[in-house]
């Protein structure tokens, strides 16, 4: 896999593009689910937080852009840290990638007791079609779209995998305006899912993967052909540029993540940190 330097502004508009993914998903969420488990999405200017006290889940207690829009300020990040010290959230996260204002940000960090716990590579790839359908053997694996029918069993199976209960909140986004799941099948039953959000700037997220592949699941190759499904039908969709994660990055970019990212088209943009007690 290549890795590419991109633009402030290009890098802004990748963590933009899962912002808005995450923003319109919380104003999906049912009220009572909202009420029940105290999921919050905050805005304070352009700066984006998560925080759920119940779901102590990193996506769901983390701040997702400080410095990325406009330089930060230690002003901002202390009322940051109070927000989740007031909600009683222990272990906050913030998101932190290479384009990120100041470059003092990660020394702000260390001084309030933050430290770097690891994190993703960025990837992306834009809105080419895909060099050559990959030949499948014929295994029995089926990749289907997830349509209002078959949204207890999807959102079933992410839950039983994160050990969640989330489905109610995730019944919500089928068929909403912007999104697209799929599941892929082996003898009936759902093996592996992954989730596809197209903002009105073209820009589309892939996120909401279960099992995470490896994290959770060892392989690569049904998350791979899950992936592939979604980029022809996000190209066809008007999809403009595709941005994902591994999550299980890899310093030297030699494993078959990078492999299966890179025959899809995928380069990597950066690093990114993300900052924990």
């Amino acid at each position: 896999m290549l890795t590419e330097t991109v633009t402030q502004e290009f890098a802004a508009q990748l963590e933009l593009c899962e912002v808005n993914a995450w923003i319109d998903m919380y104003a999906a969420a049912p009220p009572d689910f909202e009420r029940q488990l105290g999921t919050e999405i905050i805005r304070a200017g352009d700066i984006v937080l998560t925080r759920c006290k119940a779901i102590p889940f990193i996506h769901f207690n983390c701040v997702m852009n400080l410095g990325m829009m406009e330089a930060a300020t230690e002003r901002q990040l202390d009322d940051l840290l109070s927000r989740y010290r007031h909600a009683g959230v222990e272990r906050p996260w913030f998101f932190h990638i290479p384009h990120c204002r100041p470059a003092a940000l990660p020394a702000w960090f260390h001084t309030r007791g933050l430290q770097a716990r690891g994190g993703w590579d960025r990837i992306y790839r834009r809105d080419t079609p895909l060099a050559h359908a990959v030949a499948h053997p014929d295994d029995g694996f089926l990749v289907e779209r997830v349509t209002k029918s078959g949204a207890t069993e999807w959102a079933a199976f992410i839950d039983s995998v994160y050990g969640l209960p989330t489905s109610p909140w995730l019944i919500s986004l089928v068929e909403r305006t912007g999104w697209h799941h799929y599941a892929l099948r082996a003898g009936g039953q759902i093996r592996a899912v992954r989730s596809m959000y197209i903002g009105s700037d073209g820009m589309a997220w892939l996120g909401i993967d279960a099992p995470v592949p490896g994290v959770m699941a060892p392989s690569f190759d049904l998350d791979a052909r899950v992936c592939e499904t979604m980029i022809s039908d996000g190209i066809a969709l008007g999809a403009r540029c595709f941005v994902a994660d591994i999550e299980a990055p890899h310093p030297e970019m030699d494993t078959a993540a990078y492999r299966h990212f890179a025959a899809l088209g995928f380069s990597k943009a950066y690093f990114r940190s993300h900052y924990g007690h």
